[in-house]
């Protein structure tokens, strides 16, 4: 069976980024919402390291030094 929908604009673009975060394409994400979950999704993606997540930004002169300044003094 088809079914064809007229939607606005802007409904329809935000369906689709909802289909996209789950890695569905619009359709099968329509479905699977009219279904209550009964189309299978792919699995999540695996956990990353902390430097394949930084990987991109790679070879930025970024500076992560502490200031070596101690504040205020401090009598003990």
């Amino acid at each position: 069976m088809s079914v064809t929908l007229n939607l606005p604009p802007d409904v329809e673009a935000g369906l689709s980024a909802r289909a996209q975060t789950r890695g569905l394409p619009l359709e099968d994400y329509l479905v699977d919402h009219v279904m209550g979950g009964a189309v299978e999704t792919p699995p999540l993606p695996r956990k990353m390291s902390i430097v394949e997540l930084f990987a991109p930004i790679r070879g930025l002169d970024l500076d992560f030094s502490r200031n070596p300044s101690t504040g205020r003094p401090v009598d003990l």
